[in-house]
């Protein structure tokens, strides 16, 4: 299981996002998507990370930040994008 860190600045404001991903293809895809915009056109991406652990990774407390399996992640901006 993958976990990638998103961290996107637009209109004086930033946005953090957390998806999940099944394999190192899904993060690759997900990060050349962040290259490009966030789930606004407004965003552009500050910072990432990407983590692999070998087990299930589950959230269990998500206070301020969003949280997305990729699939989930790729419709939103597919949707933004067109």
């Amino acid at each position: 299981m993958w976990l990638v860190y998103l961290r996107f600045d637009g209109n004086g404001e930033g946005k953090t996002y957390h998806v999940s991903a099944d394999t190192k293809w899904h993060v690759d895809k997900i990060l050349a998507m962040a290259q490009k915009h966030g789930l606004s056109k407004s965003e552009w991406l500050v910072e990432y990370a990407y983590f692999y652990a070998r087990g299930t990774m589950k959230p269990k407390h998500v206070p301020n930040f969003h949280f997305y399996k990729w699939p989930e992640f790729e419709e939103k901006w597919h949707d933004l994008d067109g």
